[in-house]
């Protein structure tokens, strides 16, 4: 018994001409007993010879199901329109049998029924009934694509920065901090409880553009730079409410803003209570 690979420049030939297939196999001398034959795209597909099946056999049901690969690729390009995560491997058994052949999974590892009944349909509409059985073979598919590698990083690191550092102050209360980058907006979120604290953080987190602009309507008479201790409320729904206890901002039109959009924020998964903001605008390194 013995397994033969086809070298790495044959790939796109058995991909773009299945019907070579057997030619092919008989032009690498490949003996008779267990063989493999991979064809590498945006799908993977190798074949594996079932009991009995030659390297002959499995070359002429491998350009029977050849013909039907770019049906298979339209099935998981049209999936990974609705489900850009969709990835994995199907295992499938061809059988031949008079008059045409069985196409049954044998190992699903995609979770995804709307692509594999596609990619069973794409298959078993291919012309098994030319060739004489008997003959069976693995037919092996692997999907993958970038879009998913993309999805899959943007939701670790959202995961990341979604999950604040929690921290204890000097004086013994946990609280956790967060801004912009060029430091023109830092805040700390004060309180008991850290997963109410690391989902005002995330609220407060996405409403940064618009204290943005609060900082903005602060700076229009004069410097923005201060910084505001703010009582935040938070009832159930993730409703809250906003108020200044303690501000060094000189034009009250920023806190004023600030109140509003702390106060039309959704604070989800926040349980009931309060907890301290405070807030901090810095004026910019090139300001006069």
């Amino acid at each position: 018994m013995s397994i033969v690979t086809l070298r790495r420049p044959h790939f796109a030939l058995v991909l773009a001409l299945p019907l070579a297939l057997p030619a092919l196999a008989a032009a690498q001398n490949i003996e008779q007993g267990e063989a493999r034959i991979t064809a590498t795209a945006d799908v993977r597909m190798s074949l594996e010879s079932g009991p009995a099946t030659g390297s002959v056999k499995l070359g002429e049901i491998g350009a029977v199901v050849g013909s039907k690969i770019g049906d298979v690729r339209r099935c998981y390009r049209e999936r990974t329109e609705q489900s850009p995560t969709v990835r994995g491997r199907l295992r499938l058994n061809i059988e031949l049998r008079p008059g045409g052949g069985r196409v049954e999974v044998a190992r699903d590892e995609l979770n995804d029924r709307p692509l594999t009944t596609c990619v069973l349909r794409a298959l078993r509409a291919a012309n098994y009934a030319s060739l004489r059985p008997p003959g069976s073979a693995f037919v092996v598919l692997d999907f993958d694509n970038s879009a998913a590698d993309g999805v899959e990083r943007t939701r670790e690191r959202r995961a990341v920065e979604d999950t604040a550092e929690v921290t204890t102050s000097a004086d013994g209360q946990r609280e956790a901090r967060g801004g912009t980058p060029d430091g023109l907006i830092s805040f700390r979120v004060v309180g008991a409880d850290d997963a109410q604290l690391q989902a005002v953080h995330r609220t407060i987190r996405a409403t940064i553009p618009a204290l943005l602009d609060c900082r903005r309507k602060a700076a229009r008479r004069q410097s923005p730079a201060g910084e505001m201790e703010i009582d935040l409320r938070l009832a159930r729904g993730g409703r809250g409410q906003a108020t200044v206890r303690r501000n060094t901002v000189a034009d009250d039109r920023g806190p004023r803003c600030v109140t509003q959009a702390l106060g039309r924020a959704r604070y989800e998964g926040a349980s009931p209570g309060r907890v301290r903001v405070i807030l901090t605008f810095t004026e910019r390194a090139d300001a006069p």
